[in-house]
């Protein structure tokens, strides 16, 4: 907002984040709980006398907020669906449990709970794989594999048991003002396996042009439209938000998730629209997303996903990857190395997310993201840059 400061609060603080904070505070370490987290957030606020603005965010205020989110969102979606012609609303919400000290409960359900061993036996013969949730976790950090998953963590745990859905991970980003919503479309989530953590995010691609042989045309808009619309009024949300879906082999999208708050995949998004021309070079995503929060309605300046847009131009199926890039050693990053080593072989990317200089990063931890522009009429090349990309950056680390 015009001649407002920035006021940084984090656990890590990445230096393009710094550089752009008139000041900057980290978390204090160990201070996890949500009571301390609120309260450095109000010591800082009060500190320089800034206002805090709650605009949604993770749900880590307790398990019983995030399972009535999840309630509410499957209600939705039940709602459109009995309010359409038969079989025309295409999104569905995978079986699930919400559990609690080694107890679930069908999700919405006033039915009797049963351990999740139990639950877990007794689907073994069927043609249902679980997965295992956890809550106050984000970025496919809390997601497990079952029966991989020890039984200690679904005693110990609050969480759910989820259907796991099989097909490709896909994010819808939307904006929300006081009259209105707008769909901004739709990316390819991008994840990597950690053991038994088989969808920690690692990026995304976007905006989708076509899914399978469908054209961006011929998807369902008008209903992902009407579900936006639907979480956003249920919700009362303001700005950017994220609904995560499944697309399976049928067509079906499996609504999995709701992030009421600006999603990673928000930076392909603006990167695409800025790159087509239909969004301003001094205009932004996070810029609506603070009119919308403040009462405005940037809905005006939100017309790529019109009638008239012509999607078989060049241009506009030009993409964005979005790569968080994972250390595969131990070792010290040094992102002037990279640099050398990325413009030595001619290879174009934009380097954010950038740890300060010297920082030691354990095997499995993030060193930076790489941001790549992808050519509708070269995807194989850019493909195999962004892979030599990737290897430079994990080749890179200092002892």
């Amino acid at each position: 907002m015009p001649n407002s400061r920035v006021i940084g609060l984090d656990w890590f603080g990445d230096s393009d984040t710094r550089m752009v904070c008139d000041q900057f505070h980290p978390f204090r370490a160990g201070e996890e709980s949500q009571e301390n987290l609120s309260q450095q957030i109000k010591s800082v606020a009060n500190l320089h006398a800034a206002r805090v603005i709650r605009v949604g965010g993770l749900q880590v205020s307790g398990g019983g907020n995030s399972w009535q989110q999840w309630n509410r969102l499957q209600a939705i979606v039940r709602e459109i669906a009995a309010a359409s012609d038969s079989g025309e609303f295409p999104v569905a919400t995978p079986l699930t449990y919400q559990c609690s000290a080694g107890r679930c409960r069908l999700a919405g359900s006033n039915c009797d709970d049963i351990s999740a061993a139990d639950l877990i036996a007794e689907t073994s013969g069927r043609p249902i794989r679980w997965l295992w949730k956890q809550t106050n976790s984000t970025g496919g950090m809390g997601i497990r594999s079952i029966p991989t998953s020890t039984e200690s963590i679904l005693e110990s745990s609050d969480g759910w048991l989820q259907q796991r859905i099989t097909g490709r991970s896909y994010g819808l980003v939307a904006i929300a003002s006081a009259n209105q919503t707008h769909v901004l479309g739709l990316t390819v989530g991008l994840h990597q396996r950690f053991g038994d953590r088989p969808f920690v995010y690692s990026g995304s691609r976007g905006p989708v042009s076509q899914i399978g042989g469908v054209g961006v045309g011929e998807l369902p808009w008008r209903h992902l439209q009407t579900l936006s619309e639907q979480v956003a009024k249920s919700f009362s949300l303001r700005g950017l938000f994220n609904l995560d879906f499944i697309r399976d082999a049928t067509g079906r999208w499996w609504l999995l998730e709701l992030n009421a708050r600006p999603s990673a995949s928000c930076e392909v998004i603006e990167r695409w629209a800025t790159d087509t021309g239909w969004m301003g070079s001094d205009d932004s995503l996070m810029r609506m997303h603070l009119e919308a929060i403040d009462g405005g309605d940037p809905a005006t300046r939100l017309n790529w996903l019109s009638e008239t847009t012509d999607w078989s131009s060049s241009s506009t199926r030009t993409q964005w990857i979005k790569r968080i890039v994972f250390a595969n050693q131990e070792g010290i990053v040094d992102v002037e190395m990279i640099r050398k080593r990325l413009r030595a072989e001619s290879i174009t990317v934009e380097l954010a997310d950038l740890p300060p200089e010297r920082t030691r990063v354990a095997t499995g931890e993030p060193i930076l993201t790489l941001l790549f522009r992808v050519d509708d009429r070269a995807k194989k090349m850019a493909s195999a840059q962004l892979r030599r990309a990737i290897r430079i950056v994990q080749g890179e680390l200092l002892p």
